[in-house]
């Protein structure tokens, strides 16, 4: 009976001793885990932050990339109807008259240019007290207009600076330094556009 009693006390103390132990691994090991899991979700996480920063990153490049694209297609667009409709200068010196307070304005325009604006607006220009000029200076297209007390700047650079102004992108200038060398551009230089050359006294 005294073995008996004995091997059962065994018995009992070694089951209640690996339940113990068991217990304790469990708890070990879910502690652990757990450890590992929260790593692994907030090392997770970080990479999600990253690639999301990374895509609003290239969104801003692509966006940037396809405004300026844009305004280099509209630069162009414009050098092209000039050159094929060179009489849009007619609409150009009326827009630049109507920002004058009064008559009598002396109107700087390129040699071209003011053959074609004496022959179709010569006689009105004339009845109003405004003096035509030609000044090789100025691209075909342009103008400037001196009034009393007042100018009007209406030269292709200073009106799309206007434009780009307007849109936020005043750094892309119109003219580009590859235009000068090779007589046309390959895109936009964003940078601080010139300053517009003084009218002849």
């Amino acid at each position: 009976m005294h073995d008996d009693m004995r091997r059962a006390g065994f018995e009992e103390g070694r089951a209640a001793g690996h339940a113990e132990g068991l217990e304790a691994g469990r708890a070990e090991g879910y502690t652990e885990g757990r450890a590992r899991a929260e790593a692994e979700a907030a090392r997770l996480a970080g990479l999600a932050d990253s690639l999301d920063e990374a895509l609003r990153e290239l969104d801003g490049e692509i966006a940037e990339q396809l405004m300026a694209l844009a305004i280099e297609m509209a630069r162009r667009m414009v050098k092209l109807t000039l050159a094929e409709h060179p009489e849009a200068i007619l609409e150009t010196v009326r827009s630049a008259l109507l920002q004058l307070p009064q008559g009598h304005a002396h109107i700087q325009l390129h040699p071209d240019d003011l053959a074609l604006v004496r022959e179709h607006l010569g006689e009105q220009l004339a009845h109003a007290g405004h003096r035509l000029q030609e000044d090789a200076r100025l691209e075909r297209g342009e103008c400037r207009i001196d009034g009393q007390g007042a100018q009007v700047d209406a030269t292709l650079e200073t009106r799309w600076r206007r434009v780009l102004e307007s849109i936020g992108h005043e750094r892309a200038r119109w003219h580009v330094a590859e235009e000068a060398e090779a007589g046309d551009a390959t895109g936009p230089v964003a940078d601080t556009a010139p300053p517009a050359p003084e009218p002849p006294a």
